[in-house]
C-alpha cells in the first residue's frame, strides 16, 4: 500500500483496524514514541499483556527471536503485538532478507512494529529504501518528520486550553524559540507554565521567568550581544554556558550554526529572497524561528563581516581539534574576534 502519514495513522488507531506491520522512522522522536504507545495501549488488552505484548531492544536481541514471537497466535485477544526498537536491520544483509521474507507473508493476527528511536537509519541508502518498500507493501512505513513551527505552536495553544490556561500563538512561538523545537521538552515546559498560570494566560513574562532556555536560545542571545558589540553581556552568556558544563566543542558548533543562518539570510536578502525562502530551500521545518532570529541579528552586518566571522569560526574549529590549547580559552578568543569583526566597518 502507499505511504501514509499521521492522519491515516490516527484514523486506524481510532477505528482499531491496524496494519500488520509498521515502520516508524523520522526526526520527531516524540511522535514516534506517542504513536507506538497509542497502538500498544489500544491493541493489547492489559489483562493478557504478558502473553500478547513482546517488546525488544535492538541491541539485546537477534531479529530472528523477535520474528519467532511475531509468528505466535494471540491469547484471548485480537492481536499479538511485537515491538522492536532500534534494530539496525539494514546493517546486516541476512537480517534484511529475513525481515523481507516475514513481511512478504506476515501473520494476520500480529502487529509487527519496527521503531527507530535513538538509532538513526540512513534513509537515503538503497538498503533502507528496500526496507521501506517492504513495509509499504506489507503495511505502512511512517516517516514522522518535524512539524512546522506554526503546527507546534497550535499544538501548544490547544494543550494550554486542555490544561485550563490560555496561550497566545505568538507567545507559543516565542516559547519554541526559547526552549527549542523538541516536542517532548516543549510539552514538559507547557505543563510547568500552565500550572503556574493556573486558569490565566501564559504570558511572555512567565516564559522569560520560568522556561528553561535551550543551548541554541542561549547562543542566539550570545550572537545578539556580539553583533551589538556588547562584550560584557556576550561574555556573561558564555560564562553561563561554561558554568552549565556545556562542552566547548558543542558551544562552537552552535555558534557556527547561528552564523551560517545569518549568512544564508543575508545572501538571500541580497538576491531578493526572504528568510521564508531560505527555510524552504534548506529545510528549516520546525525551527523557522532560527531564521527570524538570524534576520534580526544580521541586519547590521555585511556579507564580508559574516564571511570573516565564519573564517574565524573555522580556524577555531581546526585549533580545538588539533591543538592542546585550553578549549575554553579558544572559545573566549573567538568571541573577541567576532566582537572586533562586528565593530569593523
Amino acid at each position: 500500500m502507499a505511504k501514509f502519514g499521521e492522519s491515516e495513522l490516527r484514523k486506524q488507531i481510532k477505528s482499531g483496524e491496524y496494519e500488520n506491520a509498521y515502520l516508524f522512522y523520522g526526526e520527531e522522536s516524540y511522535l514516534k514514541e506517542f504513536y507506538v504507545t497509542q497502538i500498544k495501549e489500544k491493541a493489547v488488552d492489559k489483562t493478557f499483556e504478558s502473553f500478547n505484548l513482546h517488546m525488544f531492544d535492538g541491541k539485546d536481541i537477534s531479529l530472528d527471536d523477535a520474528l519467532k514471537d511475531a509468528q505466535m497466535l494471540p491469547m484471548m485477544s485480537e492481536y499479538n503485538l511485537v515491538i522492536v526498537r532500534d534494530y539496525p536491520v539494514e546493517k546486516n544483509q541476512a537480517d534484511t532478507k529475513l525481515l523481507e521474507e516475514y513481511l512478504s507473508d506476515c501473520s494476520d493476527t500480529t502487529i509487527f512494529i519496527l521503531w527507530y528511536d535513538a538509532l538513526e537509519p540512513d534513509v537515503k541508502s538503497a538498503k533502507f529504501k528496500k526496507i521501506i518498500k517492504a513495509f509499504d507493501t506489507a503495511g505502512a512505513a511512517v516517516n514522522l518528520e518535524k512539524r512546522s513551527e506554526n503546527d507546534v505552536a497550535k499544538l501548544l495553544v490547544s494543550g494550554a486550553k486542555k490544561r485550563g490556561s490560555s496561550f497566545d500563538i505568538n507567545n507559543a512561538k516565542y516559547l519554541i524559540s526559547v526552549s527549542g523545537n523538541d516536542m517532548k521538552i516543549l510539552l514538559n515546559e507547557l505543563d510547568k507554565l500552565a500550572n503556574f498560570a493556573k486558569d490565566g494566560e501564559i504570558t511572555k513574562d512567565i516564559i522569560d521567568n520560568m522556561a528553561v532556555k535551550c543551548l541554541q536560545a542561549r547562543i542566539y542571545d550570545l550572537s545578539k550581544f556580539v553583533v551589538a558589540g556588547n562584550s560584557d553581556k556576550a561574555y556573561g552568556v558564555l560564562n553561563t554556558l561554561f558554568e552549565m558544563k556545556e562542552e566547548p566543542v558543542i558551544i562552537l558548533s552552535a555558534i557556527s550554526g547561528v552564523y551560517v543562518d545569518m549568512y544564508r539570510v543575508k545572501c538571500a536578502k541580497t538576491a531578493g529572497y526572504t528568510y521564508d525562502d531560505v527555510a524552504k530551500y534548506y529545510n528549516y521545518r520546525g525551527r523557522e524561528f532560527a531564521l527570524k532570529n538570524a534576520s534580526r541579528d544580521c541586519a547590521s552586518l555585511s556579507e564580508k563581516q559574516l564571511r570573516d566571522s565564519l573564517d574565524a569560526i573555522t580556524q577555531t574549529d581546526i585549533r580545538i581539534k588539533s591543538t592542546a590549547v585550553d578549549k575554553k580559552l579558544l572559545i573566549e578568543e573567538l568571541i573577541a574576534k567576532l566582537l572586533i569583526t562586528a565593530r569593523s566597518m
